[in-house]
């Protein structure tokens, strides 16, 4: 596969991931959790999920423009460059900031008492948290990565 190729085809999944996503946000959790946070906390608990919602969706879109970036340098033939590496360590940071988020709303979650009411919140809450960090180290480990072949590129282009 081609570098401008494979960009197009990374862009693409780019592109169907967000759209996911802004449904998942926009349409699907608001309507399946309406009730039952209407249960739970009244208007101000359904706002204040959906407000969280929204607080942990930033950083997944900014990380998909920042993918948007790296897709780009690589169909130039850039794929292994400090830009790279510098932008897989942002979305390094954005993912362990959004596992934050997941787990002060998880502590807020126990200190309100919802847990006695909807013990099943807590599964995607730690599914979430899960994700995120996993996300995180994987991201540190390929901007490591990419930021030694970035080195090792440069190095080799000077003894040609």
């Amino acid at each position: 596969m081609k570098q401008k190729e494979m960009s197009n085809y990374l862009k693409m999944i780019t592109t169907g991931i967000a759209i996911l996503l802004l449904l998942f946000v926009v349409w699907f959790l608001p309507t399946v959790l309406k009730d039952v946070l209407y249960e739970l906390g009244g208007k101000a608990g359904y706002s204040g999920v959906i407000a969280l919602i929204w607080a942990t969706a930033i950083p997944c879109f900014l990380c998909l423009g920042i993918f948007w970036g790296i897709c780009t340098r690589i169909g130039k033939d850039r794929s292994f460059t400090m830009d790279n590496a510098d932008a897989l360590k942002k979305m390094s940071f954005l993912m362990m900031g959004d596992s934050v988020v997941y787990v002060v709303f998880l502590l807020w979650y126990f200190v309100v008492g919802w847990a006695k009411q909807a013990v099943w919140l807590v599964f995607p809450i730690v599914l979430g948290i899960f994700i995120c960090v996993t996300l995180s180290i994987l991201c540190a480990a390929l901007s490591h990565l990419v930021q030694k072949a970035s080195v090792m590129q440069e190095e080799q282009e000077l003894t040609i």
